[in-house]
């Protein structure tokens, strides 16, 4: 079976949740498995660094940067009532 690195339903009340992979375990469903508890969910010493490294500066690739753009630019009116 493959291996997949997003989230199982346990892992939704997790702050290490990414939404589409966890932030410190590549395959989540692993640590839940057998009637096991996660390791990391509820864990304030991964939180806290969680939090940590959401604060640190990161740089925006060329895809963000270029959605960023777009979305801020004013669209202008056409004569006819429409927008360009």
């Amino acid at each position: 079976m493959r291996q997949s690195e997003k989230p199982v339903r346990k892992c939704h009340a997790c702050l290490l949740n990414r939404g589409d992979h966890c932030w410190i375990y590549a395959y989540p469903r692993g640590q839940w498995r057998h009637g096991k508890r996660c390791p990391a969910f509820e864990d304030e010493t991964l939180y806290a660094e969680y939090r940590k490294w959401l604060k640190m500066p990161s740089v925006a690739t060329r895809k963000e940067l270029r959605r960023r753009f777009f979305r801020s630019r004013r669209r202008r009116r056409l004569p006819g009532g429409g927008q360009a």
